[in-house]
């Protein structure tokens, strides 16, 4: 209303003048719906500062107005439907506030002991949610006054600030009692807290229309320092079966809201702008839902857009791999990809410098340049490698070979100063390098090449020199967790052994200690029963505990023993594991070279035995003996065994 209205009898003069001097300001009751600005007025009024006054709310009276109706005066059952959404809903309801309140000086204020924490408000961006923080407190005392004042201050803070009092605010009083409740008992806020004043009706914005690519979100061009791999551009773009590629949403509108000041949220129409038509072949299948239509892979591949459609295929054939024409591609292991590279020009590469390829297989033509790595199933190269090229498959084939391969099956037709790591190693012709693997087979070696493997390295023709030949059962990583296992379960049991002699020798004394005693109760029992006397309970006891005691050494000894028969077993099949390097074999189906060395490697305790052949020595077989006593011999066979 914005007027005065003094109501008589509450001191509701503001004092007479008297020589031009203002006389002491009494406390004036106010009807209005702005309690801020009649403290300004009143403090204008009054010759006083707007700080220097303070109100107490009275009465609250709420009003609304509608399309049927304006300013009617909500009852109490009126006051209930604020808490029904749809109510407050309607965009046509105008809600406002008119307030009693009586405004005072503070100074002139009986002083009150109630101490009252320090409580602030906040809200969210729309104040469709008020929070209160209480601030811990080690002052506060509990007083039988102390709810009403917090809710009191709460009230004034919310009229303050414009927000409504008395409308759906039950959590607050909920909330303050919960507080009061943990003064009185604890006599401190001992930490902050916070709880929602008051909730109003959140709006949910309208979702505009949108087209999303899902595919693309896999492109990563940050390294693993956070840099941007310009190299990596997202050429090829994997996908699995039933993964979603590309999503349409539909434009969807929003509800409105209302917050805590009573006004009105309405939400803007959405947007309608990428409802353009997609097409796709029929390796995706379209699926609709109300908010949204999806396109989902029928299979795995890659997303490939041409002349408007979309398709999902698993082959693709390109002339290079290069930092200008591609970038690096990342299509993941089960991407099921086969990629074809047809660039077989002798001088350039198939597969830039630099570049890396990662997909389910790889077929290349011509070369790979220096610092490119594959990594895939398959790996087919036609050309050759660069000596810092890399390449890591489960199978490899390779035309010529100076880099790294890393992979189970590998064949090469010449390796030429390479390093080749494998389960299976088939290489026709080997010019110096490294291979190390379970299994090797040379068609024809030359000279400077280190050859190490685990079971097997057989030679066709061997026709040069400086070669080294070494059997060595711990350069595969299957052997080096076998025995890391065994070993780990020996120092188990080795460790818990140790606490064994000591506790047996413990109970076996307890034992021998009291078995005169024992033998000496069951006499006694014995004589008793004879005399027909009813042996004391208390004789049986004792009895009964030595021969508890008995058993628990027994089998505490037991254990022991099994323990030590488990460790012997562990050993023994550690030494199996370690002795492999007696059943493994060097084949030589040529005459051999001199200054070539044959070398095998025993683990435990580490040992190399080397042998040197003759020039033109006709051995076909080589192999490692234990002669027992730490004695082993490097035998020579000019026949192949049954094996």
């Amino acid at each position: 209303m914005g007027l005065f209205d003094k109501i008589k009898g509450h001191n509701t003069d503001t004092g007479t003048q008297n020589d031009g001097d203002v006389s002491e300001f009494k406390s004036i009751v106010i009807d209005t719906i702005n309690v801020i600005k009649e403290l300004k007025n009143v403090a204008i009024a009054s010759h006083l500062k707007p700080s220097e006054l303070s109100f107490k709310l009275l009465r609250t009276t709420t009003y609304y107005s509608d399309e049927k109706s304006e300013n009617n005066e909500m009852n109490e059952e009126e006051l209930k439907l604020l808490s029904d959404d749809n109510f407050l809903l309607n965009p046509n309801l105008k809600l406002t506030q008119h307030y009693r309140v009586e405004i005072y000086k503070i100074a002139d204020q009986e002083e009150d002991h109630t101490i009252l924490p320090d409580i602030t408000l906040s809200g969210n961006k729309t104040l469709t949610k008020i929070i209160a923080m209480v601030a811990k407190n080690h002052d506060v005392k509990y007083t039988s006054k102390l709810e009403e004042k917090i809710i009191e201050d709460i009230q004034i803070k919310k009229i303050k600030a414009g927000i409504l009092v008395g409308i759906r605010d039950q959590n607050m009083y909920k909330e303050v009692k919960k507080i009061v409740a943990n003064i009185r008992v604890n006599g401190i806020i001992d930490q902050n807290q916070t709880f929602v004043v008051c909730q109003g009706v959140d709006e949910i914005p309208s979702i505009n229309d949108d087209l999303i690519y899902h595919y693309k979100k896999k492109i990563n061009a940050k390294s693993t320092d956070g840099k941007i791999d310009y190299a990596k551009r997202g050429y090829v773009l994997a996908v699995d079966k039933d993964e979603c590629i590309i999503e349409y949403i539909k434009p969807q509108l929003g509800t409105p809201g209302r917050n805590c000041r009573g006004a009105f949220l309405p939400v803007k129409e959405p947007r309608k702008s990428n409802d353009t038509p997609i097409a796709i072949t029929a390796n995706l299948v379209k699926k609709e839902s109300e908010t949204s239509i999806k396109y989902i892979a029928n299979r795995g591949g890659y997303v490939n857009f041409d002349k408007g459609t979309y398709d999902i295929q698993d082959q693709m054939e390109i002339n290079e791999i290069s930092f200008r024409s591609t970038g690096s591609i990342d299509a993941s292991l089960g991407s099921n990809i086969k990629i074809n590279i047809k660039e077989s020009d002798i001088l350039k590469d198939a597969i830039g410098a630099g570049m890396s390829v990662e997909t389910s297989e790889v077929h290349v033509q011509g070369n790979i340049g220096s610092g490119a790595k594959i990594k895939a199933k398959i790996a087919e190269i036609g050309g050759q490698t660069h000596q810092s090229a890399y390449i890591e498959a489960d199978k490899i084939i390779i035309s010529v070979h100076r880099g790294e391969a890393n992979g189970q099956d590998i064949e090469i037709d010449r390796l030429e100063g390479g390093k080749v790591i494998g389960h299976t190693v088939h290489v026709k012709q080997m010019i110096g390098g490294e291979i190390i693997a379970n299994s090797v087979k040379i068609d024809n070696l030359l000279s400077n090449a280190k050859i190490t493997a685990c079971d097997l390295i057989e030679i066709t023709e061997l026709k040069g020199n400086n070669n080294k030949l070494i059997i060595d059962p711990s350069v595969t990583k299957e052997f080096n967790e076998m025995i890391d296992t065994i070993n780990t379960k020996i120092e188990k049991i080795e460790e818990e052994l140790k606490a064994y002699p000591r506790q047996l020798s413990s109970k076996k004394e307890f034992i021998d200690k009291n078995k005169p005693m024992a033998e000496m109760v069951k006499d006694k029992i014995m004589e008793l029963k004879r005399n027909g006397v009813e042996p004391p309970m208390t004789l049986f006891a004792k009895i009964k505990d030595f021969q508890e005691k008995v058993i628990d050494y027994n089998t505490f000894l037991q254990t022991f023993k099994d323990k030590k028969e488990e460790l012997q077993e562990y050993r023994k099949e550690l030494n199996q594991v370690q002795n492999k390097v007696f059943f493994a074999k060097i084949i030589n189906h040529s005459a051999w070279k001199e200054f070539n060395e044959v070398r095998f490697r025993l683990i435990s305790p580490p040992k190399d035995i080397t042998y040197n052949p003759k020039e033109h020595e006709i051995v076909r077989e080589i192999t490692l003996k234990d002669m027992g006593n730490g004695e082993h011999r490097v035998m020579r066979s000019a026949e192949y065994s049954s094996k």
